[in-house]
């Protein structure tokens, strides 16, 4: 979780100053000094002498609950602040220091705390902006920015609630404001990566493509983060040179994170560069080799290269290792489960047809494993996999998913025109269904229909690049990575 601190060093303290004790005893300026001077156990053995004398005192029970927190015994602080709201429920230094210390500590009790402090005082900035992240946390971004904005630019003196707050801003299409709020926040940290990145961002974002550059100019100590982003700055200028250094020194620097080999790729099949788009793909797999994204884009690279076989191979793996919607979440749970033990799946699915021999789900379950374990034309199980394909059309011909399988068996057979037809017809069905397309890009540049296959390749970088770009929105605003 990230780190919530106060937004005031001694709070608390400055308050009780200035309200004093309500005797203003000596003794109470030697308990001011200790807590001053940090000697926090002489101030509460002080404290606690004190209440001996003047029982439920709020003012002592709250400076007693400072002095606890401050040695880390935030149970009995908390409970000090307590003693002293019952003795005087709208006590302002104990309400803030329970409020501060909870807060701090994550406990859900901060925002009752910060509500009551705020009905007594609304005009409190630093409870307004606790109360912003407090909103934020709970992904209430509209009610995060109205405590926000009451803080006054108390919200820009901490990182962390300077990136929510525009995060909140973004989220809400006010990027305009966050690109000021954000200049604002750096005047108090001028040399802050994390305010750099999401103000370049929210540059981007907010149409400002001179501003973005200039503020995401290279700096020694650039991650590979703000590399990525100063990337597709760059790329939506045109200087598509400057992306590709940007992005390859991204992933030198940070070479398990898949979201700089994406961005190269699709960067490299936009521009019709294929075969480097399939060696950035194939560098990628050496460190991510479950990334069924990766699978796909260089299947769609080796197509475009009329390497037809390792395309198919790259489909195939992509869609085993993504299946996604494939035959229902139900159905993928328990053939998933079972797949550690083939035979016994196979046996499992075999009676379950026998019982059902119409049952589309099922059939289309057995189908799909007699492939995935290799049945080749000629083999009985490629026989009985054809047969449970047609049980499962017989009864749900509108099935996406046996239609896939049925081309999948008419290509392997060398009836390219028949597979061409199955998978237009799925297609039609749903247009967006990624296993379709990929084997209808093989099959279209393998019948030379040239124009068909750049539209469907067209449509599977566009599926890609709007992926890629919802990975990236979640991920690129400092507050949510």
């Amino acid at each position: 979780m990230r780190s919530r601190m106060s937004h005031f060093v001694g709070w608390i303290f400055l308050i009780a100053l200035a309200e004093g004790s309500p005797a203003q005893a000596p003794a109470d300026s030697a308990l001011l000094s200790d807590l001053g001077n940090h000697r926090y156990a002489e101030a509460v053995s002080l404290a606690n002498h004190d209440l001996q004398r003047r029982p439920g005192d709020p003012w002592l029970l709250t400076m007693r609950g400072l002095a606890l927190d401050a040695m880390g015994k935030t149970g009995e602080g908390l409970a000090s602040y307590q003693e002293a709201l019952r003795t005087k429920p709208d006590y302002l230094p104990a309400l803030k220091g329970a409020a501060q210390l909870t807060y701090r500590q994550h406990d859900a009790r901060a925002s009752l705390y910060l509500q009551r402090l705020l009905a007594i005082d609304p005009k409190e900035s630093a409870a307004h902006a606790m109360m912003g992240v407090l909103e934020f946390e709970r992904h209430d971004c509209h009610a995060a920015i109205r405590q926000f904005q009451a803080s006054g630019d108390v919200v820009l003196t901490r990182e962390v609630s300077a990136t929510e707050y525009a995060s909140c801003l973004m989220r809400e299409q006010q990027t305009g404001t966050a690109v000021e709020a954000l200049h604002r926040a750096r005047s108090y940290f001028p040399q802050s990566r994390t305010l750099r990145y999401d103000l370049g961002l929210a540059q981007m974002q907010n149409g400002d493509t001179p501003g973005a550059l200039a503020t995401l100019a290279p700096e020694p100590d650039d991650d590979a983060g703000l590399l990525n982003l100063r990337a597709s700055v760059e790329a939506r200028t045109g200087d598509l040179n400057a992306a590709f250094f940007d992005l390859r020194h991204a992933v030198e620097m940070e070479p398990r994170d898949p979201r700089n080999y994406v961005d190269m790729a699709l960067l490299c099949l936009d521009h019709d560069q294929y075969q480097r788009a399939a060696d950035v793909m194939s560098t990628g797999i050496q460190y991510l080799p479950q990334n069924a994204s990766f699978y796909a884009i260089r299947g769609i690279a080796y197509a475009e290269l009329s390497r037809y076989d390792e395309a198919e191979k790259d489909f195939s793996r992509s869609a085993a290792l993504d299946p996604k919607s494939a035959f229902g979440q139900l159905a993928h749970n328990i053939l998933n489960v079972e797949r550690s033990q083939p035979e016994q799946a196979k046996a499992t699915l075999e009676k379950q047809v026998r019982d059902r021999p119409s049952d589309a789900v099922t059939n289309t379950l057995l189908a799909d494993l007699l492939l995935q374990q290799g049945a080749t034309p000629g083999q009985p199980e490629w026989d009985e996999a054809k047969a449970a394909v047609s049980r499962a059309l017989r009864t749900r011909p509108d099935s996406v998913d046996a239609l896939n399988l049925q081309g999948q068996i008419e290509l392997e057979e060398g009836r390219l025109e028949a597979a061409a037809g199955t998978l237009e017809h799925a297609r039609r069905l749903n247009p967006d269904n990624p296993a379709t397309l990929n084997r209808l890009l093989t099959i279209d540049k393998r019948l030379g229909r040239e124009q068909d296959a750049r539209e469907v390749a067209g449509h599977l970088k566009a599926m890609l690049n709007e992926q890629a770009q919802r990975e990236q929105a979640a991920m690129r605003t400092t507050a949510e990575r």
